[in-house]
């Protein structure tokens, strides 16, 4: 009687478990049966995004929930690509759980789109294009998310910079601030190993300075010279740091502006170019082929990380291509239109034609291999 009584809770105890079990495959994901979320139609199809407006709401997108067939957390992802291109290289434009609306601003949009044709290698052309948009609602149970319907837009971007990632370059010149001011080197390659850029040391490079990780701490990379390696060269062409709390100040270079590269596996870091000033030069009225006119200094924008200058041309550059501008360092290094470049790319060139007209004109020579130049007439005498 004793064995049998100790089957009994033992009985019940399995029992009990069969029920819990039976009541977990009820509620298990089954999807043939789950139905996707549903987008509802804009009233428009058609935007055309500019700069000024980028903190507005471009469009507010509104969808029925998924049903799973039982309550479940769903990480909804709103999916936009290239109309045609299957998501293959989708970006996501926001992720919520319970929400069944969201808002898309106009500069989160156009982020979001330039960064996608950068993926198509599409580079500065602005023009509408067709793209589409869907939900991707997963859940664990799931291997692959539920898709909703599909909306198509038209849609036209504006020019931006692309959030390439970055280190940070603090010292003397930012007053080793851990903030905004720091000055960046860019991953143009995007592998987060590879990074370049100009700073502006504002003739305080000679004071010292580092390379970080992170914009507010010193956690994800700490890179200076080694204290038990022989002292950098005056001018060095590359110096191999290492990454420590203890490495040392990086106070070898004294010009104002320098492209550096530095790859971050193999901790060199490589001085491209220095310069001290950089001049607009041409043929136009007011301007000379040389650096004697301070007045044609250009100006750099250490937030934007590029050059600029506001200039009148009175009348278009010579027809027959004999005049026109260039940009010049007062290390004597000509900048102008590479032979069969496009316009608004910079190198070793032809001059620059322009059009009679005010114009703030900028130069961005962080990336090597793209460097640029625009005419701007609307950002003419801008603050």
């Amino acid at each position: 009687m004793k064995k049998l009584l100790n089957y009994i809770p033992v009985l019940g105890v399995a029992l009990a478990f069969t029920a819990c079990e039976s009541d977990l495959d009820g509620a298990t994901y089954n999807a043939e049966t789950a139905q996707a979320a549903v987008l509802s139609d804009l009233t428009t199809t058609n935007y055309v995004l500019e700069s000024r407006n980028s903190e507005n709401v471009a469009f507010t997108l509104e969808w029925t929930k998924p049903d799973l067939g039982y309550p479940a957390i769903v990480t909804t992802t709103i999916d936009l690509d290239l109309a045609g291109k299957d998501f293959s290289h989708a970006r996501s434009l926001a992720s919520v759980t319970t929400a069944t609306s969201q808002e898309v601003t106009v500069g989160s949009l156009n982020s979001a789109i330039i960064n996608l044709l950068h993926d198509y290698g599409i580079e500065e052309d602005f023009s509408a294009r067709n793209f589409e948009i869907r939900l991707a609602s997963s859940i664990s149970q799931a291997k692959e998310p539920l898709y909703s319907n599909v909306l198509t837009l038209n849609i036209t971007p504006y020019s931006m910079d692309i959030q390439y990632p970055e280190i940070y370059i603090i010292g003397d010149y930012n007053g080793w601030a851990q903030d905004e001011s720091q000055q960046s080197l860019f991953s143009f390659s995007e592998d987060g190993v590879n990074f370049e850029g100009i700073i502006d040391f504002n003739e305080k490079a000679a004071s010292g300075f580092k390379l970080k990780g992170a914009i507010d701490n010193w956690d994800n990379g700490n890179w200076g010279t080694d204290g038990n390696a022989a002292a950098p060269d005056e001018e060095a062409a590359s110096i191999t740091l290492i990454n420590d709390g203890g490495s040392g100040n990086i106070s070898c270079y004294s010009h104002r502006f320098y492209h550096f590269s530095f790859n971050n596996s193999t901790l060199v870091l490589t001085m491209n170019r220095s310069f001290d000033a950089l001049y607009l030069v041409g043929s136009a009225e007011g301007l000379t082929w040389d650096t004697s006119a301070a007045e044609n200094q250009m100006n750099f924008d250490p937030e934007t990380q590029r050059f600029y200058i506001d200039f009148t041309f009175s009348s278009d550059s010579p027809a027959d291509g004999s005049g026109g501008i260039k940009f010049l360092t007062d290390t004597n290094t000509w900048l102008g239109l590479p032979g069969d470049a496009e316009e608004g790319t910079l190198g070793d060139g032809n001059n620059i034609q322009f059009k009679a007209g005010s114009y703030r004109i900028y130069v961005n020579m962080n990336n090597s291999k793209a460097m640029t130049y625009e005419l701007n007439a609307e950002d003419f005498g801008a603050e």
